[in-house]
């Protein structure tokens, strides 16, 4: 059994999460190169030095937000699942599932660094990482359908990683949240319309199932 935070490490926590809250607020509104360290200290109200021993330098702290997003978005778990799910439709499902997660809470800092990639080099740097990382994650999600044989007959490999990569990248839940839809909406359409564009068909005679991630409307 873990044992109970000490009251110090908790304010410590506290103290971190203000932090990175603070410097995500300021690189939205300024701009990376815009914000300075002394910045974020006032806008979280500490002073300058705890910010470097608390997170670090800048490029450190924004290395901190970008793997706050996957923590906050549950992907570990969910990518488990996926790796150990056995129904097509679950895999993709999950697939699916990891992308909401990530676009949802992930949408603002993702913003900032698509904005600042050709200017400014580590915003560049994170940036590209971060594609690799969401095309690692649909190739890994095709790597389980292909595994299970459920790729849609004639369907290559590369090609399924390349529209499930495309069609469930962040900027299509900002255009489709844009115009008004919920994130869950855009999650049952994503699923709905990948399912009919990757997997094979159900055997005729069998009912096609339609299971349901954990907490999924």
């Amino acid at each position: 059994m873990s044992r109970p935070l000490s009251r110090r490490a908790r304010q410590a926590q506290e103290t971190r999460r203000d932090i990175l809250d603070a410097a995500l607020r300021l690189f939205a509104a300024r701009g990376y190169t815009g914000t300075a360290i002394a910045d974020i200290a006032a806008e979280a109200g500490v002073a300058v030095p705890t910010v470097y021993a608390s997170v670090g330098a800048k490029p450190l702290l924004l290395g901190r937000l970008l793997e706050a997003i996957d923590l906050q978005a549950g992907v570990p778990e969910l990518a488990r699942a996926l790796g150990a799910a056995t129904d097509p439709r679950e895999v993709l499902a999950l697939g699916v599932r990891i992308t909401r997660q990530v676009a949802e809470r992930g949408s603002t800092i993702i913003k900032v660094l698509a904005s600042a990639a050709g200017s400014e080099p580590e915003m560049g740097q994170a940036y590209a990482d971060g594609l690799a990382k969401h095309h690692a994650g649909a190739a890994s999600t095709i790597r389980r359908l292909v595994t299970l044989g459920a790729l849609a007959p004639g369907l290559a490999e590369p090609d399924a990683v390349a529209v499930f990569a495309t069609l469930t990248d962040t900027p299509v839940y900002d255009g489709l949240t844009t115009h008004g839809w919920s994130y869950d909406k855009c999650e049952t359409w994503l699923l709905d319309t990948l399912a009919t564009q990757l997997l094979r068909a159900p055997e005729p005679g069998l009912a096609a199932r339609s299971p349901r991630t954990s907490g999924q409307p």
